[in-house]
């Protein structure tokens, strides 16, 4: 966000001593607290409500405490007092972005770009706003000409690699995705700095050798993309993987040794990300390794699922997920309202079961109104426990978060809810997944609008016939 100092005094006390304010609010904000640089800023401001270096920098307090709204009011105050200042356009546009209004944030940032040409920063961030609007290949130019403006910006060329992959230009968005490791976002994700990285090609330096895998960024991450670890180990590399706990028990034996985020690592010649091995094995259409299940749910959780689940009923057993983290920022994107997640509910003829660790108050309040669907949340204490109710289950429905990817994995039929502008891994337009040959896409057709895809649901629901199969294997 950029600050604005205060200009220079105004022959009025109210304007000096609003200078001072402003000075006050820009040390309190150097000490780290927004909440007392807010006061100053909003006194300054009320002191001379033509001082536009107070109202663009209450904005940026506000947005530090998470009061979007009205660090949007207070930037549109600011440029309407100077058109010229590119940065608080800027911060106008970061923050619509933020509160998913990519429309009105890609106008702030061409004004910003009307204001100065050459900012690579601003360019950088309409290509973000149009990623957000479904336009990748607009974005890639944006992104493109933020690194023609200024090659170091790590973010530029993270944002072309989203958009590249988005487009399904894979070898070429794969190598792109590197750059994540220059972009300040990721730093909490870097580690085993010590080992040398295998970048590949296949089969270059890894026969007899010992290859570190560690995950990096959510679990739906570690899924997708274990199913690489086969391929090293076929390739004469011994293999450890590194995962968080929820995904020990699941990934036993998938590798040589798995061990905790965290722990001692034995001894290892090279270490390699997860999502850097589709850019070291080269992935285009054609080298997705895309053969389900390569993941399976311990046999005897299986069979301790079916008992528990009992006998059938005459109805579908359906899994649900109705919502992935509360702290992804695009949560309010992906995850259903509870008037949605009653449409679903509501169903008939669907026996729903909750594959969700935990419930929301709200889904828990939508359950107990319909009735109709089991929750197992405090059942399900990892991946390898989900992993046995579902196969337990003849569907999976669910939202854009890990479940679904374990589903995928495990190659049970899975049917993806997804917004509108979704991850570029699902790519666009698309009812399929080259990734997971099981599952079946259904895409938001209008920004927030779900009635649409749960009757694209309901119709698919009604076609799909029971299995017959019994519920607990001897």
């Amino acid at each position: 966000m950029t600050a604005t100092a205060a200009p220079p005094a105004e022959p009025s006390a109210a304007a000096a001593q609003a200078d001072t304010l402003v000075r006050r609010g820009l040390a309190q904000w150097q000490r780290d607290d927004p909440q007392a640089a807010a006061a100053c800023f909003a006194e300054a401001a009320s002191l001379a409500p033509g001082h536009a270096g107070a109202h663009n920098n209450l904005g940026n307090a506000l947005r530090a405490l998470g009061r979007g709204e009205e660090a949007v009011a207070c930037y549109r105050r600011t440029v309407a007092l100077r058109p010229d200042l590119a940065g608080a356009h800027s911060n106008l546009g970061l923050t619509l972005l933020a509160l998913h209004r990519p429309a009105e944030a890609a106008q702030a940032f061409r004004a910003a770009l009307r204001c100065r040409p050459d900012d690579a920063e601003a360019c950088s961030n309409l290509g973000g706003a149009l990623l957000a609007l479904d336009r990748p290949a607009a974005a890639v130019r944006w992104f493109r000409r933020a690194l023609a403006h200024d090659g170091t910006l790590a973010e530029a060329r993270f944002g072309e690699a989203l958009g590249l992959l988005a487009l399904g230009r894979f070898r070429a968005g794969w190598a792109a995705y590197e750059s994540r490791w220059q972009d300040p976002r990721f730093l909490a994700e870097t580690r085993h700095d010590d080992l040398p990285q295998w970048r590949g090609p296949p089969g270059r330096a890894l026969a007899g050798r010992t290859l570190l895998l560690h995950a990096e960024q959510g679990y739906g991450d570690t899924l997708q993309f274990v199913r690489y670890v086969p391929l090293l180990r076929r390739l004469g590399a011994r293999v450890v993987l590194e995962v968080e706990a929820p995904l020990l028990r699941l990934l036993d034996g998938i590798a040589d040794r798995v061990i905790a985020a965290g722990a001692a690592v034995p001894r290892c010649d090279l270490c390699c990300p997860l999502l850097s091995l589709p850019h070291a094995f080269r992935t285009g259409w054609r080298e997705i390794p895309a053969a389900v299940p390569y993941l399976a749910a311990p046999p005897a959780l299986r069979r301790r699922w079916r008992r528990r689940l009992g006998a059938r009923d005459g109805r579908l057993r359906v899994g649900l997920v109705l919502s992935g983290s509360a702290t992804d920022p695009d949560d309010a994107l992906r995850s259903l309202p509870a008037a949605v997640a009653r449409m679903l509910l509501a169903l008939p003829g669907i026996a729903f079961h909750l594959v969700q660790p935990a419930l929301r108050e709200t889904e828990a309040a939508v359950l107990r109104e319909a009735g109709t669907a089991y929750s197992h949340a405090g059942r399900l204490t990892d991946f390898a426990e989900t992993a046995g109710l579902l196969g337990a289950l003849d569907l999976l429905v669910s939202v854009d978060t890990a479940a679904a990817h374990l589903g995928g994995a495990l190659g049970m039929p899975v049917w993806l809810l997804l917004p509108f502008v979704a991850d570029f891994r699902w790519l666009r337009r698309r009812s399929d997944s080259p990734w997971y040959p099981t599952m079946r896409l259904f895409r938001q057709e209008t920004p927030g609008d779900w009635a649409p895809v749960i009757a694209r649901i309901a119709a698919a629901l009604a076609k799909a016939p029971v299995p017959s199969r019994p519920a607990a294997p001897p």
